[in-house]
């Protein structure tokens, strides 16, 4: 025990009451740290985690709020889970979120399916988009090469 719950402790006079405001101050500490918890999953972010980072982070907040006594609904879970994900995964939003009786597991699939699809996308598409910029530059420098030769000295100067 900490100075200060000793501290908090002192007055009581019978092991009674003692015992009850042991149980007062850690249910006080549990509710505070359920409040801090349930933020956390509320306002937790995809960001630029990887998918599967972020389904654990999530899981894990879960869990502890079911630790602390404080169970969060699978539905809860999954709808907050979505909440945290960027536009690009509008389209597996709109799926999952059409879906009744979904488990955890198969939001966790769909959404590692769906993560792996986009990173193929935007592979091809750098490999796509790469030969545009070397021709554009490749273009840009033979015509910079059959320019006419105005004025590139060489000439006598009128003397």
């Amino acid at each position: 025990m900490t100075q200060e719950v000793v501290v908090q402790l002192l007055h009581y006079q019978t092991t009674t009451d003692l015992w009850n405001g042991v149980r007062d101050l850690t249910c006080a500490s549990t509710k505070a740290r359920v409040m801090v918890i349930k933020s956390e999953l509320h306002n937790t972010q995809k960001n630029e985690l990887k998918m599967e980072d972020y389904l654990n982070k999530m899981k894990n907040l879960s869990d502890e709020l079911a630790l602390a006594g404080s169970p969060v609904a699978i539905d809860d879970l999954i709808l907050n889970t979505l909440n945290g994900l960027d536009t690009e995964y509008n389209l597996i939003i709109v799926k999952l979120i059409d879906q009744l009786d979904l488990t955890w597991v198969e939001a966790q699939a769909a959404l590692l399916s769906f993560e792996t699809r986009l990173n193929q996308l935007n592979h091809f598409s750098t490999l796509s988009i790469q030969p545009s910029i070397n021709a554009a530059a490749t273009n840009r420098h033979e015509n910079t090469s059959r320019e006419p030769h105005y004025n590139r000295g060489g000439g006598r100067s009128g003397s």
